[in-house]
C-alpha cells in the first residue's frame, strides 16, 4: 500500500522540509501541527498555550476534513510541550475539541521552540466510512 501525501491550504504550509500529512490505507498521519494562521502564516497566540492549541486544532480539522475524516475519527495525538507546568491550561483547551471520549494521547515536555510557539500537536486520524 502506497503513501498518499495530503495538502490543504485550511491549514499552515510546512515551514521546512516535510509534508503537512500522509494517508496509508484508511489512517491520515499528520506532521507536527503548529499554530500558525493558514492564510498569514503568522504565528496565532504567541507565548500562549491555550490559544495556540485552539489554533493547532483547528488547523487539524482542516487538514482532516479535506481529505475525508473529522476530529471525531482522531484516536491518537501526540503533544509536544515548551512548559508541562501549562499542561491543565492546554487541557482546557483541548477538552473543547475533544469533548467525549478523547484520543489516546502522549504528551512530552521538549523545552525552547523558536519565535514564540509552546505547542505543536501530531494526530493519527481514520478515514470516514
Amino acid at each position: 500500500m502506497k503513501p498518499v501525501k495530503l495538502e490543504t491550504s485550511k491549514a499552515p504550509q510546512p515551514g521546512g522540509w516535510y509534508s503537512q500529512a500522509f494517508r496509508v490505507g484508511n489512517l491520515i498521519y499528520t506532521a507536527g501541527i503548529t499554530a500558525h494562521d493558514p492564510v498569514t502564516g503568522e504565528l496565532v497566540a504567541s507565548g500562549d498555550i491555550a490559544g495556540q492549541t485552539r489554533q493547532i486544532l483547528r488547523n487539524m480539522k482542516g487538514i482532516l476534513e479535506d481529505h475525508g475524516s473529522d476530529l471525531e475519527h482522531v484516536f491518537k495525538t501526540l503533544v509536544f510541550v515548551a512548559d508541562i507546568d501549562q499542561f491543565s491550561r492546554f487541557n482546557e483547551a483541548y477538552k473543547e475539541f475533544f469533548p467525549e471520549d478523547p484520543p489516546a494521547r502522549s504528551t512530552m515536555q521538549v523545552g525552547k521552540f523558536n519565535h514564540g510557539m509552546v505547542i505543536e500537536i501530531e494526530a493519527i486520524a481514520a478515514v470516514k466510512e
